[in-house]
């Protein structure tokens, strides 16, 4: 079983390691995600595959074998999907203010992600969400309706793809980064056909442009953001990558052009993380807060612009402020925590209905 491809990609009986054909890849995905290993054969499998580094046919393996376990969602094609880092955030949340402002004006969004592992001391967006109010023991019938009225959902790695739950022991007793992770970033769990993927590392987004190249999607941007996240820093300048299903593009995105100056942003607990999270979603605009909040603003006008839902960056910049200053972000997450628990109730009918939801 396992043995057979720990010995194959690690120290053999020859001493010599190689590289698994997709075939094989695709097989030992599957004897992992059936559970016919071992938690100790997963994490052997895994840490030497880190070690000798994934290969391309390696990595398309296993993310087409544990996308087929994920649950079946309605397609929403023209959503957006984007998951954050494996390790949660240790800094501000850009993405969840830009992904409230983008479904204020339509534009699906689609977020997903794990739990933070132990190793790291960033906090999830489940953990963030959560503390907002969202309930997210949710059916996939009341979710779907969520994401067609509110244009924007949350779903849970070990939800959407239980095998993948079935590993976090594994992943948490190892403490450090595998194809798991990558796995997490490139779930598709409606079928959209855009897609943003925050990378930590270069290497790994040369990796992901083949497996871009022939997903189906019509417009993949990877990205190497704020700790490995989708979010693009204001206070340098930065790499992309546009894939398409006929080719790619690097671009360098240049903050100051626009005249976004601001610092970095600075670690902050889960207790910062959501009181700068609510001032900003609440349509504050003070000084204390500029750094931040040109964050937002930069990304949101960025999204904007590479979807086509404004004709230029400045007026994607014009627009972003905009909503802000319009609560237009808490607007939509009120709505999404009401909504949630008014799902949850109607999927759980014994559940007292006239409780008071916070």
């Amino acid at each position: 079983m396992m043995k057979r491809w720990i010995q194959a990609i690690g120290s053999g009986q020859q001493g010599t390691t190689r590289d698994l054909s997709y075939e094989e890849a695709v097989e030992a995905a599957h004897e992992m995600a059936r559970g016919e290993s071992t938690d100790a054969q997963c994490a052997a499998f895994l840490m030497a595959l880190c070690m000798k580094g994934e290969a391309d046919e390696e990595l398309r393996a296993f993310i087409d074998v544990f996308r087929s376990y994920c649950l079946n969602y309605h397609p929403f094609a023209d959503s957006l999907n984007c998951a954050g880092p494996a390790g949660g955030r240790q800094f501000f949340s850009v993405t969840l203010p830009v992904s409230l402002l983008l479904a204020s004006v339509g534009f699906s969004q689609v977020l997903h992600g794990g739990n933070s592992l132990p190793s790291s001391q960033g906090t999830a967006m489940q953990e963030i969400l959560e503390s907002f109010g969202v309930a997210m023991d949710l059916s996939p019938k009341a979710w779907e309706t969520m994401l067609f009225h509110l244009h924007i959902g949350f779903l849970h790695t070990d939800q959407l793809c239980p095998p993948l739950g079935k590993l976090k022991q594994v992943r948490e007793q190892i403490g450090l980064g595998t194809v798991i992770n990558m796995i997490e970033k490139v779930m598709n769990p409606v079928q959209s056909m855009n897609m943003i993927i925050g990378v930590s590392q270069r290497k790994t987004m040369e990796s992901l442009i083949p497996i871009s190249m022939r997903s189906g999607l019509q417009n993949v941007y990877l990205v190497n953001g704020i700790e490995g996240s989708e979010d693009l820093p204001i206070y340098q300048n930065s790499t992309i990558r546009i894939v398409t299903p006929w080719g790619d593009e690097a671009r360098v995105v240049e903050p100051q052009k626009f005249g976004f100056l601001s610092g970095p942003l600075q670690p902050l607990d889960k207790k910062d993380q959501l009181s700068m999270l609510r001032r900003i979603i609440g349509g504050e605009n003070s000084e204390e807060l500029k750094r931040e909040r040109d964050h937002v603003i930069f990304n949101a006008g960025l999204r904007l612009t590479w979807f086509d839902k404004v004709g230029s960056y400045e007026e994607g910049f014009q627009l972003a402020e905009s909503l802000l200053q319009r609560k237009e972000a808490q607007k939509v997450m009120q709505k999404w925590v009401d909504q949630s628990h008014r799902f949850t109730l109607q999927d759980y009918p014994h559940t007292d209905s006239s409780e008071k939801i916070g």
